[in-house]
């Protein structure tokens, strides 16, 4: 597929006035070229590659799930360079999170996640046997609202004590 191909697909729809994610990452980049923020600069080039990229994904795939991906691989190297006992490298890691996080949609908190799980097995039926069929029927219902590290263990939980 060629730049012509592209330019007459159709694009995403996006809500009045509301600027699509990739629009707001370059916008953002204009800024931090302008303010000689590298640090941001930095970040903001590696999601907005991930994000252009999108179309040589093996699976269909959004810019927020490309820049969630990207946020996810930070976590696992802050992990990783915390067990070894590299500080400076956690840090840096640390502020590219934050910067990242700032284009995610905002997770429920550790509450609102438990008042979520509360209500979703008040409507149905699981048995404790059953934690992995809760735990795909919870995500279909609120995936991009929480985070799927609280819920599985507030779903044991809460299914080990019926």
């Amino acid at each position: 597929m060629d730049q012509t191909d592209r330019k007459n697909q159709p694009q995403p729809a996006q809500s009045a006035g509301q600027p699509t994610l990739l629009n707001r990452l370059q916008e953002d980049m204009k800024a931090a070229l302008k303010q000689g923020d590298k640090d941001r600069l930095s970040v903001i080039r590696m999601m907005l590659s991930d994000v252009k990229n999108i179309d040589l994904a093996p699976k269909p795939t959004t810019a927020e799930d490309a820049v969630a991906a990207y946020a996810k691989k930070l976590r696992k190297s802050q992990e990783e360079y915390q067990k070894i006992g590299k500080t400076a490298e956690v840090d840096k890691l640390k502020y590219e999170l934050g910067v990242v996080e700032g284009y995610l949609p905002r997770k429920a908190s550790p509450e609102e996640t438990e008042r979520l799980v509360d209500a979703f097995l008040a409507k149905n039926s699981f048995t404790e046997k059953q934690v992995g069929q809760a735990m795909g029927a919870f995500l279909k219902l609120h995936g991009g609202q929480v985070e799927g590290s609280v819920v599985n263990p507030l779903l044991r939980k809460k299914l080990a004590g019926k």
